[in-house]
C-alpha cells in the first residue's frame, strides 16, 4: 500500500515546530559511572549531568566544560551549537546557559556544596561565560529539586483547557515575583499571543534559511539519537508508538522542507494554542548579559515548581524572534521590562519521558 507524504506529515510531524520539561543523596540520578567520567571526581562529574539536563532551543545543549581542577571549573558556549537563523544575537543562547546554571546551583546545594560563579561574558558573543568554584559544606541538603530535573520535559502536545488553579499560580508568583505573568487563553492577552504565535510561525516555516536551520537539529534516525544525544526525537514530540514508526521509517531532514511539513506544523501550532490554560511570560531586568543568565535561571525554577505540581509547560519562542511581533509584545502584554520567554501551559493527561542527552564526556574538556 502506497502512504502518501501528506497522510504521514499530518499523522507525525504535528509537534515540530512549535518549540524551542523528597529525594535524598542515596537515590540522585543519574550517575556517571567510572567508565563514562571524563577523568574528574564522581560528585564533580554527577554534578555537571544534572546541570546537563536543563532546557536549551532545539535541545541543542550549546555548553561546554573547561575543567581547572577538582574543583573549578568554566562553562563556556559552544559555538558549534549556536543557532545564527533564529538567534543570530545569542539571546537564547545565554538563556539556556542560564537555564544550565540553576540546575547546577540547585545540584550543588543537595550534593553539599557551595558554588561561587563568577560571570566572565561582556556579550553573547564570547565563549568563556561563567567561573565555578566548588567549597565542600559541612552537611549536605535533601532536595526534591534532583528528582525534577530527571522529570522535566517540554510537552508540545494539547493540554486539557482548564485554567491554571489559584494555589499553582500563587506558588509561581511566589517564585519568581518580579519577573512572572500569566495571561489565561480567554483574555485579550491571552488571545493576542495565542493568534500572533500562530503567525509568526506561519513566517517562520516558511523561511527556507530558518526551516533548514531546525531540520538539521531533528533526530529522524534512532541510531543518530543515540550517538549524538541532542536534538527533537519522536519521542520528546511526544509522537505516539505509530507515529514515531512512520517518523523513523518515512521522513528524513529533506522531510522539513516540503510545503507539507511546514503547512503540518502551522496547523498544530493553531491547535496547540487552542488547547491550554494560557501563556506564562517572563521578563527581565534587562537585555544584558548578567540578566539574560538570570532570566534562564528563572525560567529553569518555574519548569521544575511546573514539574513538581504537574503543570505541563511548552516554551514557544518565535514572537521573540520575529518581527513585527517582537517589537509589540512589551505594548501588547502592558509590560515595563524586555519579554524573554512566552511559556505555554496547562494540565496534561499523562507525563511524557524526558528528551535524550548528551554523555559528559562530549562536552567536558579536562
Amino acid at each position: 500500500m502506497k502512504i502518501s507524504f501528506s497522510i504521514c506529515a499530518f499523522l507525525v510531524l504535528a509537534a515540530v515546530l512549535s518549540g524551542c520539561a523528597a529525594v535524598g543523596r542515596q537515590s540522585r540520578q543519574p550517575r556517571a559511572s567510572e567508565g563514562e567520567q571524563p577523568g574528574i571526581p564522581q560528585d564533580l562529574a554527577e554534578l555537571i549531568t544534572y546541570a546537563g539536563l536543563a532546557p536549551s532551543s532545539h535541545n541543542t545543549q550549546p555548553w561546554k566544560i573547561k575543567i581547572l581542577s577538582d574543583s573549578e571549573f568554566i562553562v563556556q558556549a559552544d559555538p558549534s551549537r549556536r543557532l545564527p537563523e533564529v538567534d543570530p544575537e545569542g539571546r537564547e543562547l545565554l538563556l539556556s546557559l542560564g537555564a544550565f546554571w540553576e540546575n547546577l546551583e540547585q545540584a550543588v546545594a543537595a550534593f553539599g556544596f557551595n558554588a561561587q560563579v563568577n560571570i566572565l561574558a561582556a556579550s553573547p558573543k564570547e565563549t568563556d561565560i561563567l567561573r565555578v568554584k566548588l567549597i565542600k559544606k559541612e552537611s549536605s541538603s535533601i532536595d526534591i529539586a534532583l528528582d525534577m530535573m530527571r522529570k522535566r520535559v517540554t510537552d508540545r502536545r494539547p493540554y486539557k483547557k482548564a485554567d491554571l488553579s489559584p494555589d499553582d499560580l500563587e506558588e509561581f508568583k511566589a517564585l519568581l515575583p518580579d519577573h512572572f505573568f500569566y495571561f489565561p487563553k480567554a483574555g485579550k492577552e491571552g488571545k493576542w499571543i495565542a493568534e500572533s504565535l500562530v503567525e509568526a510561525n506561519k513566517k517562520q516555516a516558511f523561511n527556507d534559511a530558518k526551516q533548514n536551520e531546525l531540520a538539521q537539529w531533528l533526530r529522524f534516525s534512532s541510531s543518530e539519537a543515540k550517538a549524538k544525544g541532542d536534538g527533537l526525537t519522536a519521542e520528546a514530540l511526544g509522537l505516539s508508538t505509530i507515529e514515531g514508526f512512520f517518523w523513523h521509517t518515512f521522513m528524513g531532514k529533506e522531510s522539513a522542507l516540503s510545503p507539507s511539513f511546514r503547512e503540518t506544523g502551522v496547523r498544530n501550532v493553531v491547535k496547540q494554542v487552542n488547547n491550554c490554560s494560557g501563556f506564562v511570560v517572563i521578563t527581565s531586568e534587562n537585555s544584558g548579559v548578567a540578566a539574560l543568565l538570570m532570566a534562564g535561571r528563572e525560567l529553569q525554577r518555574f519548569e521544575l515548581k511546573a514539574t513538581e505540581l504537574k503543570v505541563a509547560f511548552h516554551p514557544m519562542s518565535q514572537l521573540m524572534e520575529e518581527s513585527p511581533w517582537k517589537e509589540q509584545l512589551q505594548d501588547k502584554l502592558g509590560l515595563k521590562k524586555p519579554v524573554q520567554f512566552i511559556v505555554r501551559v496547562g494540565y496534561a493527561k499523562e507525563q511524557l519521558q524526558p528528551g535524550i542527552r548528551r554523555d559528559i564526556k562530549g562536552f567536558v574538556e579536562k
